[in-house]
């Protein structure tokens, strides 16, 4: 590779960037804009499901998550305690936003960071763990949930071993009343 054809990708990438950013801006825009839960107060959510759910080895699974609405573009604070049946354990917080697919329905993606020791159960290469998520759900008048999710715990590569593991998950939610 010559110096010149390097210096052309180089001024490439920096004319890239003003417009990667505008794109970043925009979308930003767009996802404040979209609606979100109505009334957002504090609620706790239980779940039931399936750790490793795409590996042979799966187990029982089960959580509890604090949810608390911070206002900021429609964000909610979450974080909680999951376990399995295998005696791995991991506390977690992060950032989760609602949008509204239709009429009762809702989409949220959700990222976090987690403690993680593995008891008896799968290895995931060390104690920290990010935790991303989808959930679907559907929300009655009272603001009651039901959900269905799929996350993703790993640890991104920061040790050398970096299986990760999926979840299937069940969710049900409940508004915490002041």
């Amino acid at each position: 590779m010559s110096i010149a054809h390097t210096s052309r990708q180089s001024a490439g990438a920096v004319a890239a960037r003003p417009a990667t950013a505008g794109k970043a801006l925009l979308a930003l825009a767009l996802v404040s804009a979209w609606p979100t839960a109505a009334e957002e107060t504090r609620s706790l959510a239980i779940s039931a499901g399936v750790f490793n759910v795409s590996k042979s080895e799966t187990s029982v699974e089960a959580g509890v998550e604090y949810r608390v609405p911070i206002g900021t573009w429609g964000l909610t604070a979450a974080g909680g305690l999951s376990g399995t049946e295998d005696g791995a354990i991991y506390i977690f917080g992060g950032l989760r936003r609602d949008f509204r697919v239709a009429d009762g329905w809702w989409l949220t993606p959700a990222f976090g960071l987690a403690l993680y020791d593995d008891g008896d159960g799968k290895d995931l290469g060390g104690p920290v763990e990010f935790r991303s998520a989808i959930e679907l759900s559907y929300e009655w008048p009272k603001r009651y949930r039901l959900a269905v999710a799929i996350y993703h715990l790993s640890n991104a590569g920061i040790y050398d071993l970096n299986p990760g593991a999926n979840s299937l998950i069940l969710t049900y939610s409940f508004p915490l009343r002041r």
